[in-house]
């Protein structure tokens, strides 16, 4: 029964690298233009289709890379691989699912508009990596015989996964912050301006958010490093209150001023919170 069912699945193989050495070869030579996120995506498939076609001579992977690449070029939004769908081994696919999860932060806050070909090479490699980390199709323990599946060459993984996480850097908003807000003299509650400032940061920011209270020299250290804390806590609890994930919310007190003073001054300056991306 076991014999029958390669059989079936070798059978299937062949008939699929038939399909695609008839398909897609025209694809490959096709004149793609255009600098938008689909015209930028068709091409990056167009290149990988051909390194998988004449450098690996892996027609079923090939097609269905094709597939993806005539799709976005007809306009239609191609999504990343979804790698628990491919036979990826289970050890490897949160660290894959994560890195999807990004990507469609990435292409989700004005990704295929704004940085539309350096997200879709992202997108582009990380197909790739999806790819080669499922690339055991036919042999020992393959995936198309119920097998885990898994990787082939290893180091072409590793490739793949560095690619994609360089473009993704070029691919990911980069945050406007770091944004600043202050305090009165042994205060920590928020003004009306230091509320404004909390709004414009949900409205500019993307993902999670650190936050850091400091205080001027006046008071003793252990004093100011409670008020510091007490200081970024008030800015963490409205930032959490308008949905925004905070990774810390930590004091620094007097040790980190922005204007540099001796002990016991109260500098306006140095009461404050600072918000950055994490």
């Amino acid at each position: 029964m076991k014999m029958i069912s390669r059989l079936i699945a070798l059978g299937s193989f062949l008939v699929l690298a038939g399909c695609g050495t008839w398909t897609a070869e025209s694809y490959l030579h096709e004149d793609i233009q255009g600098d938008s996120f689909n015209a930028c995506l068709a091409r990056e498939y167009q290149d990988r289709a051909t390194s998988e076609a004449y450098v690996d001579c892996n027609w079923v992977d090939t097609a269905a890379i094709v597939e993806k690449g005539r799709a976005a070029a007809a306009g239609e939004t191609v999504l990343p691989y979804d790698p628990a769908s491919k036979g990826v081994l289970a050890s490897d696919l949160p660290e894959l699912q994560d890195a999807r999860s990004k990507l469609m932060a990435a292409l989700d806050n004005g990704g295929r508009d704004e940085r539309g070909c350096a997200c879709a090479k992202a997108q582009r490699y990380y197909d790739g990596w999806v790819e080669q980390a499922s690339d055991n199709k036919l042999g020992v323990n393959g995936s198309y015989f119920g097998g885990e599946g898994g990787p082939v060459q290893p180091d072409r993984v590793e490739a793949e996964k560095a690619a994609f996480y360089e473009a993704l850097t070029a691919c990911a908003l980069q945050e406007s912050g770091p944004w600043t807000i202050y305090f009165g003299f042994d205060k920590y509650n928020l003004t009306p301006e230091a509320q404004s400032v909390i709004d414009q940061i949900v409205a500019e920011s993307t993902g999670p958010l650190s936050v850091i209270g400091h205080t001027d020299t006046s008071g003793s250290n252990a004093y100011n490093q409670a008020l510091g804390q007490r200081r970024a806590d008030s800015v963490s609890n409205a930032l959490t209150a308008q949905g925004k994930d905070l990774c810390s919310a930590v004091s620094k007190g007097e040790t980190e001023l922005a204007v540099q003073t001796g002990d016991g001054v109260r500098e306006p300056l140095n009461r404050r919170a600072v918000v950055a991306g994490c």
